[in-house]
């Protein structure tokens, strides 16, 4: 039996990292919070009078909310991608850093 779950492949992605979050789900709308990194985020869908559906979320900036439409679980996600991008790209720096600083260090006692 298929899930009929909103906010389904947020859900599916905070799964599949094994992330806490809460989910809740009122008058047929989605909600998800979740914390990264000691901050609180918030994903809230919506329907508009004209039927358009969306969500607002401060995942952009922690401390403002914004509306995303289309396919705003796509938007929504590709923005906690970036985190995880971005410290993929920190630990790499970070590690090559390490490394040059030993390599100078061994280097001194020879």
């Amino acid at each position: 039996m298929e899930s009929t779950r909103r906010l389904n492949e947020i859900q599916l992605f905070m799964e599949k990292k094994n992330w806490q979050f809460t989910y809740r789900e009122e008058d047929g709308l989605g909600s998800v919070e979740f914390l990264y990194r000691d901050r609180a985020y918030h994903i809230w869908e919506f329907r508009d009078d004209d039927g358009t559906w969306g969500a607002e979320s401060n995942v952009r900036t922690c401390g403002r909310m914004e509306d995303y439409t289309g396919d705003y679980q796509q938007a929504i996600l590709d923005i906690i991608e970036s985190w995880l991008e971005e410290e993929r790209r920190n630990a790499v720096l970070e590690e090559a850093r390490d490394r040059e600083f030993l390599e100078r260090r061994i280097n001194r006692q020879w």
